[in-house]
């Protein structure tokens, strides 16, 4: 017969209630780490990946414009409201319709959106005239939200800058095909892969529009 005092004062009394509480913290630390979906089956959360437009700018590049607006509509099925995915898509119809009025209106669309507008240019190293240039390079003309800027596909005559920073955003008179970016006294000379006036002055158009918000 158990006395009633050594029910309550035995030193091992205590002891399998004090490991079922240690492996139940356990358990609880464990599922918090990994994760729980809601069907009960435990899985390490993974943080959603970013699309890859630096594939969807070497399709344009190559003027696989389908298949780059067949990409950017998977992501946009997804996101309706993807910036960049627009301003891409705006990119892609622009080379592929060349409808220029539609064109202005998809990159506003963009901007609103958090995008802007992208040109694939070649940017002459040297004065421009109506005659060609040779030496020059090749690149993304970017317009966001606060900056324009220029990334190459190779070499080291990229820029970046702020709105305020740009002296002169215009059209050349010598030749209409031709825009330039005036900052520190110093045109940039840039022509559109189109080679058509209105390019340029489509570009200007939303750099005002994007310059003024």
């Amino acid at each position: 017969m158990i006395k009633n005092n050594e029910m309550f004062h035995s030193p091992h009394s205590s002891r399998p209630s004090t490991s079922s509480a240690i492996l139940l913290w356990l358990l609880a630390f464990w599922l918090l780490t990994i994760g729980v979906r809601t069907n009960g089956h435990a899985v390490i959360q993974e943080p959603a990946k970013p699309a890859n437009f630096s594939g969807i700018q070497d399709l344009i590049y190559h003027q696989k414009y389908n298949e780059a607006i067949t990409r950017l509509e998977q992501i946009l099925e997804k996101n309706p409201l993807n910036g960049e995915a627009l301003t891409y898509m705006a990119t892609a119809n622009l080379y592929h319709d060349l409808n220029f009025t539609k064109a202005q209106k998809e990159f506003e669309e963009a901007f609103r959106a958090g995008g802007g507008a992208t040109f694939f240019v070649t940017h002459s190293h040297e004065k421009f005239n109506t005659d060609d240039v040779v030496d020059y390079c090749r690149g993304w003309l970017h317009l966001r939200a606060d900056e324009v800027e220029f990334a190459p596909n190779e070499g080291g005559h990229g820029f970046k800058l702020k709105y305020n920073e740009v002296e002169e955003f215009k059209q050349n008179r010598l030749s209409k095909t031709v825009f330039h970016i005036k900052v520190g006294g110093k045109s940039q000379n840039f022509r559109g892969r189109l080679n058509s006036d209105l390019e340029p002055l489509l570009i200007i158009a939303l750099y005002k529009r994007f310059a003024r918000n």
